[in-house]
């Protein structure tokens, strides 16, 4: 089966033509069907096999450059990034995978937008921070491939340097938890969670792919470190999907 016939999806309404194919290249190097390392097809060969057009391919591969999910070397072609960041043990969205896989669907992060954060919310009461030291990454999460996930992390800047002031494409791939744990010199030890159905701003709506109208599965994740040392707050938004979601931190 070659990956045409295995990973192009019906027609996703409300994603662009150049967004359904990088959703299909994206499962498809996720999957292991490209590593890194690999040649993806020329886009002429790309636009053929898919029958989207070839500006769309142009695109969509452009995306998947930006994102670093592939690189492009003149005169040779576009391959798969030896620096593919997949968190395969995620602490939060544990997507269960199929029988015989994996017990959780790899999620592969990019980071959209770190904001200094004054309003008051949840957040601020759980860290019991507010004003210039309080710090929020956005971040989308490709769950295998299959959907997006758009998430909120809420940490403290002072204690967190290097989240706060090193590159964002630094962050690129890495597991925040991962960050977190080494600045902590101590693991995170329990979190608080609460889940609610609720519509997404346009923009949210956008990254997870779903109308402004539909409902998203918003999970709240409070973690502590220690003794019940409040650590970050994160605020995750779900499209639907027929993937279960494990919430036990066992």
């Amino acid at each position: 089966m070659n990956f045409v016939d295995k990973f192009l999806k019906p027609s996703m309404p409300g994603l662009p033509k150049y967004g359904q194919l990088r959703e299909m290249l994206v499962e498809a190097i996720i999957s292991g069907h490209w590593g890194p390392g690999d040649q993806l097809p020329a886009e002429t060969d790309l636009a053929r096999l898919t029958g989207f057009s070839l500006g769309t391919a142009q695109r969509a591969l452009r995306a998947l450059v930006d994102e670093g999910l592939v690189v492009r070397i003149q005169g040779s072609g576009t391959f798969v990034s030896n620096g593919l960041g997949l968190i395969e043990e995620p602490l939060h969205l544990r997507f269960l995978g199929d029988p015989g896989k994996p017990r959780f669907l790899p999620l592969l992060p990019t980071v959209l937008s770190r904001k200094r954060i004054t309003k008051r919310g949840p957040w601020s009461d759980w860290l019991q921070k507010e004003g210039v030291n309080l710090l929020r990454i956005d971040r989308k999460l490709s769950v295998n491939g299959e959907f997006n996930v758009f998430s909120s992390f809420y940490f403290d800047a002072h204690t967190f340097r290097d989240l706060a002031e090193q590159p964002l494409k630094s962050l690129e791939g890495i597991a925040l938890k991962q960050l977190l744990g080494s600045a902590l010199s101590m693991p995170i030890t329990s979190f608080q969670q609460s889940a609610l159905l609720a519509t997404c701003s346009p923009h949210i709506c956008k990254v997870i792919g779903i109308n402004p109208t539909t409902h998203a599965l918003v999970l709240e994740s409070a973690a502590s470190a220690g003794r019940a040392r409040p650590v970050y707050y994160l605020k995750s938004f779900i499209p639907p999907t027929n993937r279960r979601l494990c919430l036990s931190n066992d």
